[in-house]
């Protein structure tokens, strides 16, 4: 009975063995450095994970001189969690390899076939710099170098990379912000980072795997790590400096020790932690403007690579009083987010509102690129033929350096009558007690006291009866013109807006301060710069989509405000502009940038209103 127990809890075991190997999931994987100096020993492993295979197919590693492999080894583990068993293994096949010749090489995917199905490895692409030209002596003086605990700039220093020197206004570009060292750095602290004053700046998240490096400059290899990358929109033209920084490092430093003399000189070492500001050298662009020649009118500062497309929704059936939506796409790279939007001008017959706008967009290492929505809702309000026009969008190409103009398709409609709107109506009803009679033959005597008047005098004919309907009247034409001017008043949207303005940046800011309450730098910057934007939108009846600072400027110097104030209300954007893509380099608290908008919009509202008052 014992024997077929243990038989038994056996064949469980295997049989829970099988099903886990089974259920792993299979991988054949590629792995070695990216970046290595010439002459240097370069690891290569293919590993398969949980799967065996006698067939496999090995690369040939071209460019690199085999100095041995591949030597086969394997491992496995197994981890029992919650009663479920989990069991996995592995079989790497080494190469230790040596590159021949400095370049970029790609080393093709590795083949394991595997119960019939054939497995691939990743692609290797290891880009191969010049060593190190080490002098003879480079032993003695690494020792005299050792006697001291210093770090010189050529161990460790920073540097910030463009990819482009020369560009247009509203041309993208990137700055990468990058470490070079040859000692064991053991952190990066107080960072002051250039402002970027003159662009837009959208931080690009770099992945770890792609953040380190090799890099030979001047004859010594460096490790690299890129500390920030930035995709940079210069808004104005001329030779723009992104700016100084500075970053403390610490290293580790190890000095010989001198004690007991020769021979046992660099015998006894220590490791002491060096403390060095590294200065970020400022970097010069020069921005040209964008060539006049060929501009077209409807230009609106695009600047990059883009497509557009349209459609629209419904796609047939079209009646009165129901909504038209019709939704254009621009896709493409550049300064997409910040491109205004093109405009349709619909029929005079079709009640329109300002577009929603979607900005689906990311930043890579090639720039900013996705997709601007916008969509647009009007209710066509009488039956009949009609044309909505194509949109046009124009932008400059920095490759063929030429505007280029993009055109939508127009879209006929039939317009059939639809279901009325229904006409609001105010009722009023008044509830009157009906009569009653008692059945009594004789009615009580009603004692209540009755006031007596003079004899001959009667209320009829008196001031006080002819007030009765004089006051009732004089209250009623008040009303009613009271009720007009308002009624005419809200018809006109511009003046609703213009009178609650300020109403409406009040409550932005009061979003605005509970962020600010919460530390969230992100959404703070972001209602200020709504507050305002809204305020100037709401007060100047600017639409959204035309919601750019030159008109904002523009718009502020047609209402008589002083350059001043205006000066500080674009400052005030771009500060906020800035910060919502690099906060941590704003030096500027944030309640002192709340403050600071709070009070600039009541300087505008009193100026615009002492203007208004003068006229």
């Amino acid at each position: 009975m014992k024997t077929l127990k243990a038989i038994a809890l056996t064949f469980i075991f295997l049989l829970s063995t099988c099903l886990s190997a089974i259920a792993a999931e299979i991988s054949f994987v590629a792995k070695a450095e990216n970046v290595v100096t010439l002459g240097e020993k370069v690891l290569i492993m293919f590993t398969l994970n949980n799967a065996e295979s006698d067939n496999i197919n090995f690369p040939s590693l071209e460019g690199f001189k085999i100095l041995y492999g591949p030597n086969k080894s394997t491992n496995s583990s197994m981890s029992i969690i919650n009663g479920h068993r989990e069991q996995s293994y592995s079989t790497t096949w080494t190469y230790y390899v040596t590159p021949e010749k400095e370049g970029t090489f790609t080393i093709s995917p590795a083949k394991a076939t595997v119960s019939g199905t054939v497995y691939r490895t990743n692609a290797l692409t290891i880009k191969v710099i010049k060593g190190e030209d080490k002098p003879a002596n480079s032993g003695n003086q690494n020792a005299q170098q050792n006697t001291t605990a210093s770090i010189s700039n050529d161990d460790v220093f920073l540097r910030t990379e463009i990819s482009k020197s020369k560009v247009y206004e509203q041309e993208q570009f990137i700055a990468t912000l990058k470490l070079y060292y040859r000692v064991n750095i053991n952190s990066l602290e107080d960072y002051k980072l250039p402002e970027y004053k003159g662009f837009i700046s959208q931080d690009i998240e770099v992945p770890n795997e792609n953040k380190y490096g090799k890099e030979n400059v001047n004859g010594k290899v460096y490790n690299t790590l890129i500390l920030k990358q930035n995709v940079l929109i210069p808004q104005k033209s001329g030779q723009l400096d992104l700016g100084k920084g500075s970053v403390t490092a610490l290293a580790q430093v190890q000095v010989n020790s001198q004690r007991g003399g020769w021979p046992f000189d660099g015998f006894f070492t220590q490791t002491r932690l060096v403390q060095k500001t590294l200065n970020i050298p400022n970097v010069s662009v020069n921005v040209q403007p964008l060539p006049d020649k060929n501009k077209p009118e409807n230009f609106n500062g695009a600047v990059g690579s883009f497509q557009i497309s349209s459609s629209k929704t419904p796609t047939e059936g079209y009646k009165t009083n129901e909504a038209i939506t019709i939704k254009l796409k621009i896709q493409g790279s550049g300064n997409i987010k910040f491109a205004k939007a093109p405009k349709i001008n619909f029929p005079e017959d079709f009640e329109t509102y300002d577009p929603k706008i979607d900005n689906s967009i990311k930043a890579s290492e090639n720039g900013i690129s996705g997709t601007k929505t916008i969509e647009y809702l009007a209710i066509p309000r009488y039956p009949g033929e009609y044309v909505i026009p194509a949109a046009e969008f124009s932008f400059f190409d920095v490759k063929t350096k030429s505007y280029k103009k993009l055109k939508t398709e127009e879209y006929k409609l039939t317009i059939e009558k639809g279901a009325d709107v229904a006409a609001s109506t105010v009722s009023n009803y008044t509830n009157k007690e009906s009569v009653k009679y008692s059945d009594s033959d004789i009615k009580y005597i009603n004692q209540k006291n009755y006031s007596l008047s003079p004899r001959n005098e009667y209320f009829y004919g008196s001031l006080a009866y002819a007030l009765w309907f004089i006051i009732p009247l004089v209250l009623f034409v008040v009303v009613f013109f009271f009720l007009r001017k308002l009624a005419a008043e809200n018809s006109n949207i511009a003046l609703v807006k213009n009178k609650k303005a300020n109403k409406l940046a009040t409550k932005r800011f009061k979003a605005a301060k509970e962020h600010m309450d919460k530390d969230n730098k992100s959404g703070f910057y972001e209602e200020i710069s709504k507050a305002l934007y809204g305020y100037v939108s709401d007060k100047m009846n600017i639409s959204a989509t035309e919601l750019t600072k030159n008109n904002v400027k523009t718009e502020l110097s047609s209402h008589n405000v002083s350059e001043e104030t205006t000066n500080e209300f674009i400052k005030m954007l771009d500060t906020c502009e800035f910060a919502r893509f690099a906060p941590s380099a704003v030096s500027s608290s944030m309640q002192d940038i709340y403050n600071e908008a709070v009070d600039l919009v009541g300087k505008l509202e009193n100026e615009i209103t002492a203007v208004n008052l003068q006229k």
